[in-house]
């Protein structure tokens, strides 16, 4: 079985907060002495308390390190991947090298799919959902393959969403962009490499997007929310990260496949 316990090189986005932010705390528990963990938000201040509290909490050697980055403007997404990996240093003194892309949002809920006609407001929600991860991704296998050694582990944690394959009110930027985002890997996938790629659904979490989606003055929408809100299966999201990285731990998953939260906990969920 693969060991998360080596020498790892982690890139989180969306860090700061939610379930990036517990995924941080889960694996710097797991991870070796002599790893970096590169964190990336909007806010540097949340970061930075992120980062305190992981060296506070975990005693191991993980070195942690924070980029503040607007992943919805090109120019940021551009100085966020130099930031990282031109200072990554000599990548062979890692064993394993993971990068988790979390950071998303909702788009603009106010609107019908049909009243959608902003070009620049689109064009910002794409470049964070759909070409950060597809450009980091690209910039983290092109700095990974260049190790001298063979025995490197590389592998892609993308987050995806239910509304990746279920059409819903409201949510048509969101869900277009997660289901776009789930081909592209699976395209990645077929491509033959040896990168492993995990597509994780986390469920419904109880996260500040949630809460963003409960100000909607769409009543339906809203009143479904509020009913998730008050179910068992609605988690924390510690309790999702934990998941997560025991799929990482097992490595058991189908390469770029949906894993299901609720799935791996025996839950069954009709949200």
């Amino acid at each position: 079985m693969p060991n998360l316990n080596v020498p790892t090189l982690a890139i989180i986005t969306g860090a700061s907060r939610g379930l990036g932010q517990s995924t941080a705390f889960q694996l710097a528990k797991r991870v070796d002495s002599g790893s970096v963990m590169y964190l990336t938000a909007r806010t540097q201040e949340r970061l930075d308390e992120t980062a305190r509290q992981i060296k506070q909490e975990i005693l191991n050697e993980v070195e942690v390190r924070c980029v503040s980055a607007d992943l919805s403007n090109e120019d940021s997404i551009r100085e966020m991947n130099r930031k990282i990996f031109e200072t990554v240093g000599d990548v062979s003194r890692f064993s394993h090298a993971i990068i988790i892309h979390n950071a998303a949002s909702l788009g603009i809920i106010s609107k019908n799919a049909r009243e959608m006609n902003d070009v620049p407001s689109i064009q910002q929600f794409f470049l964070l959902n759909m070409t950060a991860p597809i450009v980091m991704t690209s910039s983290f296998l092109k700095c990974t393959n260049g190790c001298r050694s063979s025995s490197l582990r590389q592998t892609v944690v993308q987050i995806t969403s239910l509304a990746g394959s279920r059409p819903q009110k409201l949510m048509h930027l969101y869900c277009a962009a997660k289901s776009g985002r789930d081909m592209f890997f699976r395209s990645m996938a077929v491509e033959g490499s040896k990168v492993r790629i995990l597509t994780y659904e986390p469920g419904a979490i109880d996260t500040m997007m949630f809460k963003d989606a409960l100000k909607t003055n769409d009543a339906e929408f809203r009143a479904n929310l509020d009913r998730i809100s008050g179910e068992d299966f609605f988690l924390s999201p510690k309790e999702s990260a934990s998941v997560l990285v025991k799929l990482l731990e097992e490595d058991k998953y189908e390469n770029a496949d949906i894993v299901h939260c609720y799935d791996v906990l025996g839950l069954n969920v009709n949200v």
